[in-house]
């Protein structure tokens, strides 16, 4: 009895000893994939019954390994981020696919390519191409590295709208800039552009292309976009939409805002849109700060612009400091003008605070106003300026 004890102690052992060997060469670690930070577009797709489907463009479907396990697709005019393991020799898994939802026009690989995606097991590199293959002899992908044609750009993509229930008239272009904003007291640089004529109405979907080796890891990014119609400005972002940076990503929604301009010493190439009175109201108005205790108000590059709004049913005020939200109430006879109970969120900005701070003194000091042109002036008791503020849009 002691001997078939010992013995199967032993066995025990070895099996132990031999399981600990096999998982140390057959295990996720031992694997060695050259997949980890490669780049790819396809070249076609040969399914199990001989029939061959190609992509128009190539690099309308691409798929991008990181290292860290992500993986990054296109499939035509939509974008997606997923994630993969290799967990033995050749052995290719993805998981769940995160993907945009744009009508991309009709292609017979626009739902392929995302239906097959869970059912990829293995891959193959040969010749310099790379080959998926799907489960049950269900056909494979063949794709070539995505610099076989010279390819050395990078994209930002996203969608623009606005609120407004307006159509886009004849000859509207869409404009959007990817721009480096890390220096605060310089102009924006633009490093990439999109330029879309006659777009569709909202939400309007954009690609800027730039060059990665353009990009510095410890700058900031951040995208803006217009809509001009017959050279005259007529929607615009009114703050920095950040991307590329620490956790941000390469997709951005923007919110376009009805643009407005006084009539009087500004630019021909962005006028008062149609629709807007020759003078605004006080209330249902969106004003622009451009002034205050004397002080022309710098727009931060990556902050919201400082601005108001008064609610004529509520009498309640909204608005910006350009960091934080705004608040409160505000009584109206005539032409004077009190705010009450004015408060603000409380998060801390890298810059912009001192225009904040010095907005919010301002509306405490405000007993009249008066409108000239565009233009809206805050007055104290004795008729001094406090600030001033410019029409943006009527509401």
């Amino acid at each position: 009895m002691r001997t078939s004890r010992r013995s199967l102690s032993s066995r025990t052992v070895l099996l132990i000893i031999l399981a600990s060997n096999v998982s140390a060469q057959t295990g996720p670690q031992a694997v060695s994939t050259a997949l980890g930070g490669t780049s790819w577009q396809l070249v076609k797709f040969q399914g199990s019954d001989d029939k061959t489907l190609a992509p128009d463009d190539r690099a309308k479907y691409t798929i991008a390994f990181e290292g860290d396990g992500s993986v990054s697709v296109r499939i035509d005019c939509n974008r997606g981020r997923g994630t993969w393991k290799s967990e033995g020799p050749n052995q290719l898994r993805f998981g769940p696919l995160a993907l945009t939802r744009a009508m991309c026009p009709p292609a017979p690989l626009n739902d392929r390519v995302a239906k097959d995606w869970p059912y990829v097991r293995s891959y193959v590199l040969r010749n310099g191409h790379l080959f998926l293959s799907l489960v049950a002899d269900r056909g494979s992908y063949e794709f070539e590295p995505l610099s076989a044609q010279g390819t050395t750009t990078a994209e930002v993509w996203g969608t623009a709208s606005y609120r407004e229930r307006i159509a886009l008239p004849p000859h509207a272009v869409f404009e959007a800039t990817l721009e480096d904003v890390s220096k605060a007291d310089a102009a924006p640089e633009v490093i990439g552009q999109a330029h879309i004529e006659n777009p569709a109405n909202p939400p309007i979907r954009f690609e800027i292309a730039y060059n990665p080796s353009l990009v510095n890891p410890s700058h900031r990014y951040a995208v803006r976009a217009r809509i001009v119609v017959d050279g005259k400005l007529f929607f615009t972002t009114d703050q920095n939409y950040p991307v590329l940076g620490a956790g941000q990503n390469s997709e951005v929604s923007l919110l376009l805002r009805r643009a407005a301009v006084s009539t009087a010493g500004r630019s021909a190439e962005t006028p008062a849109p149609s629709g807007l009175h020759s003078r605004p109201s006080l209330e249902n108005t969106y004003w622009k700060l451009t002034r205050v205790g004397g002080t022309d108000v710098p727009v931060a590059s990556t902050l919201r612009e400082p601005y108001f709004a008064l609610n004529s049913e509520s009498h309640r005020v909204s608005g910006s400091g350009g960091c934080n939200g705004l608040t409160g109430s505000y009584e109206l006879n005539g032409q004077n003008l009190t705010f009450r109970q004015m408060a603000s969120t409380m998060m801390a900005c890298p810059e912009g605070m001192d225009t904040e701070k010095a907005f919010l003194q301002a509306l405490t000091k405000v007993r009249k106003w008066k409108i000239a042109e565009q233009r809206l002036q805050l007055l104290d008791a004795s008729d001094n300026e406090v600030a001033s503020l410019e029409v943006r849009y009527t509401k």
